[in-house]
């Protein structure tokens, strides 16, 4: 009899042990409510909702299930990500409606909520680093249709590390591809470890390539009175400048960079090559 109360006893605390361990964890409780569902309602709410301020008061312990917003399953499975669908359905428009390809992939709110849960954690700033890694998984298997979204989640990155080195690899390795994204990513390298190299590099690989990417983008007038930068950026501008083969366009772009450093490009625009212009 004892035997059979010993064993029924150890089942009940085992199944006791294995419901603790598979119980979903959704974080403390604030004004009546668990954490994951505020960060749930304030991922499909207006920024500055009651939800949105509820999330930034819990603050760190809210960050996992923001970061969790950052994940789906285009992330592991490429052909599931938004771009590819889309792809195939416009080829196979028969297959696309038998099969429903719509209902794997929710392209407008799965962007939107990328969006707000970038936004979520910007507004945490340093609080949110445990999500770094989450935001670079992002960025690295989000579809194409991320890419405006790209600039926000990158900036994010930025904000978030404060000093802390860990983005600093993927920053970059991203910012040597020659796309919308290289500057930015060279950017906010920049502004978590204050060092010169990347981003100058960036700037002159752009300016040889691509100078509308580098002219079209805020990230030289962010830095307009950086005085170690400009050392090596006004040279980089005044030989852009005497390219003949750079547009008009970008030709008076480079002239707005450089008058956006008037005291360190003054001896530029004051040379006789530039006041004929």
């Amino acid at each position: 009899m004892n035997l059979r109360r010993n064993i029924l006893l150890l089942l009940v605390v085992a199944a006791f042990g294995c419901g603790l361990h598979w119980w979903p964890d959704l974080g403390p409780v604030y004004q009546g409510h668990r954490t994951a569902d505020w960060v749930e309602q304030a991922l499909k709410e207006p920024s500055r909702s009651n939800a949105f301020e509820a999330v930034l008061k819990i603050g760190a312990p809210a960050v996992p299930f923001i970061a969790k917003a950052l994940h789906d399953r285009s992330h592991r499975f490429h052909f599931l990500s938004a771009d590819q669908v889309t792809y195939f359905s416009d080829v196979h428009p028969r297959i696309g409606r038998w099969v429903d390809l719509s209902r794997w992939v929710d392209v407008e709110n799965c962007a939107g909520k990328h969006a707000q849960a970038a936004w979520l954690l910007w507004c945490m700033g340093t609080n949110a680093q445990a999500a770094i890694p989450d935001v670079i998984d992002c960025l690295k298997h989000c579809s194409s249709i991320h890419v405006i979204t790209g600039l926000d989640l990158l900036e994010t990155l930025g904000e978030v590390s404060g000093n802390n080195p860990a983005a600093i690899p993927y920053l970059t390795e991203r910012a040597r591809h020659d796309d919308s994204l290289s500057l930015r990513s060279a950017a906010m390298a920049y502004c978590i470890n204050g060092q010169t190299n990347l981003l100058i590099e960036t700037c002159e690989r752009l300016a040889r390539k691509e100078p509308g990417q580098l002219l079209d983008g805020p990230e030289l007038f962010w830095f307009r009175h950086d005085r170690e930068l400009n050392q090596h950026l006004v040279p980089l501008l005044e030989k852009l400048y005497l390219d003949p083969k750079l547009s008009p366009r970008d030709r008076r772009s480079v002239m707005g960079a450089l008058e956006a450093r008037t005291n360190d490009a003054a001896a530029v625009l004051f040379c006789d090559r530039f006041r004929q212009d």
